[in-house]
């Protein structure tokens, strides 16, 4: 599968584009099964993240849940037509899995604005049973990948500050404040969302009694070098290791 000229020049500019699901149903169904076969809900002291609510996380005060890199994930992380997409992003055949996880938003939560990362790198995104507003949708600013969000950070404090709400919290039961230029971005289950890691972004609060379910699959060029240094920090701790 590859993306049309049309979708290329929408992802360049506004950071994002929504396509159909380029891999089959089954693939969603073995997740959905593995999630209600595992499900139990998280204890107390674990959830400090605010990122799980059937999953329980790997360890506490992670993101990582139970079943990130499980072989029904791992099957959707690993497709051929993601790692292509990701090939025709990047331009470059030679392409790095950095991870793939799930993010559940629980009812009543929501996330902040943000910038995922200054380095560049794709997020391939599947809501298993959709999203729109009431559970929770994405909020984004059309362009916000290119170049600084300075100038956003200080209207949403300036605007935080205007309705007394200078110090919100992650996961908070109301959402945060509306930006002149947002958009919500609503999927259908058999779409996916392919965004930039720069663009900013938020959602609205979960307002139905069901987690919003959410798998993410991260990839860039293995040149990019914040995460080339990793590896080649990693390689040489284990040369050492096996030298000892």
């Amino acid at each position: 599968m590859q993306f049309t000229p049309d979708q290329l020049t929408k992802y360049n500019e506004r950071g994002y584009v929504i396509i159909d699901c380029p891999f089959p149903q089954t693939l969603t169904d073995a997740c959905l099964h593995a999630v209600e076969k595992v499900a139990q809900e998280p204890l107390p002291d674990e959830d400090g993240k605010k990122n799980h609510h059937r999953l329980r996380p790997q360890l506490p005060d992670s993101y990582w849940c139970k079943l990130d890199h499980s072989l029904p994930f791992l099957q959707i992380e690993l497709h051929t037509d993601i790692v292509e997409l990701a090939r025709q992003l990047e331009n470059d055949d030679d392409i790095y899995f950095r991870n793939g996880g799930i993010n559940e938003l629980a009812p009543q939560r929501s996330f902040l604005w943000h910038r995922d990362a200054e380095i560049e790198y794709i997020e391939f995104m599947h809501y298993f049973s959709g999203s729109k507003k009431e559970n929770g949708c994405l909020r984004v600013i059309p362009g916000s990948h290119i170049g600084s969000v300075d100038r956003l950070i200080t209207q949403v404090e300036d605007l935080r500050n205007k309705r007394g709400d200078a110090n919100p919290t992650t996961g908070q039961s109301i959402p945060d404040v509306k930006l002149p230029n947002e958009i919500s971005l609503k999927l259908r289950p058999d779409q996916i969302l392919v965004r930039s890691s720069r663009i900013y972004h938020a959602t609205w609060v979960n307002t139905t009694s069901q987690s919003r379910l959410m798998h993410m699959v991260r990839r860039h060029r293995s040149s990019t070098q914040k995460y080339s240094t990793k590896i080649h920090n990693r390689a040489k701790r284990a040369s050492s290791f096996r030298s000892m």
